[in-house]
């Protein structure tokens, strides 16, 4: 009974932190921040976050209205392959950069949300194949814009990488899916959205106080995350825990400060209100 009242508290909490942005936008009317305090410099460079894994800080992107940061994560194989996880806007400058580094071979899209500069790695790179969640494909945004998706993630690792990289697959409803992918030679779990760990202090006023209320700021999952999960509870638990099992030093995320050390406690902790 007390968990059924919880998830309709976070359901009407999403609700209303929706709400919120409408609000925040025509009340927070602080001075803007200069784009260069939003983000997390130096900016589209590889920067070593472990063995055979670098972080590509970049943005501001706007998302909903609101400047944010973003990042992809690059992971190297064994053979010297290149994994491009959440790809940020290419550069030329970024593109030689992670040539000196390996070959890119995988372009992954790990969420229907994150996909927006995947064709521009795909004109770089067009022998590099594009994994996607199997709920992108199906975007009608995706399929104007002629994406091209090789092949869909799933609940396992492809032959691919998996004797380097575990993954799994986490479904909530209203469309949400997203991909977690377990890069054992710097134990390190790469997320994108199920956590948010956005830095108030970084952000405008409206966008922080949005974030704020929608707690993206606090290391946990967002208002909307948490709205979507719910609706498929179990699946979605059993497969957090999948990934919390993997005992990750270091957790990634695309948006916010990464979680450096005691990744798995630090996992549990942010998952407490689903598990």
């Amino acid at each position: 009974m007390k968990e059924r009242a919880n998830e309709r508290a976070t359901l009407l909490g999403a609700g209303a932190a929706l709400g919120l942005i409408g609000g925040a936008l025509f009340l927070a009317r602080g001075a803007a921040r200069d784009d260069a305090a939003i983000v997390y410099p130096p900016l589209d460079t590889p920067k070593p976050l472990g063995d055979n894994i670098w972080i590509v800080d970049s943005g501001p992107i706007s998302a909903l209205g609101f400047q944010l940061p973003v990042r992809m994560t690059v992971m190297r194989l064994r053979d010297g392959s290149l994994i491009l996880h959440s790809p940020t806007r290419h550069s030329a400058a970024l593109g030689a950069a992670l040539d000196a580094i390996g070959t890119v071979r995988h372009i992954v899209a790990p969420t229907i949300a994150h996909w927006a500069y995947v064709e521009e790695w795909q004109r770089a790179y067009p022998s590099a194949t594009c994994w996607a969640v199997p709920g992108l494909r199906d975007r009608r945004a995706v399929r104007d814009a002629g994406l091209r998706i090789d092949a869909d993630l799933g609940e396992a690792a492809p032959a691919d990488w998996a004797d380097e990289i575990r993954q799994g697959l986490v479904r909530g409803g209203a469309g949400f899916e997203e991909a977690w992918f377990f890069h054992a030679a710097s134990r390190t779990l790469v997320l994108t959205d199920l956590i948010e760990n956005l830095d108030p202090g970084k952000l405008r006023p409206a966008a922080a106080a949005v974030m704020r209320a929608t707690l993206a700021t606090r290391g946990t999952s967002a208002i909307h995350a948490r709205a979507a999960l719910l609706l498929n509870r179990g699946e979605a638990a059993a497969a957090i825990s999948a990934a919390i099992a993997t005992q990750p030093e270091t957790v990634v995320f695309a948006h916010g400060d990464v979680f450096r050390g005691r990744g798995a406690a630090r996992v549990r902790q942010a998952f407490d209100w689903l598990l």
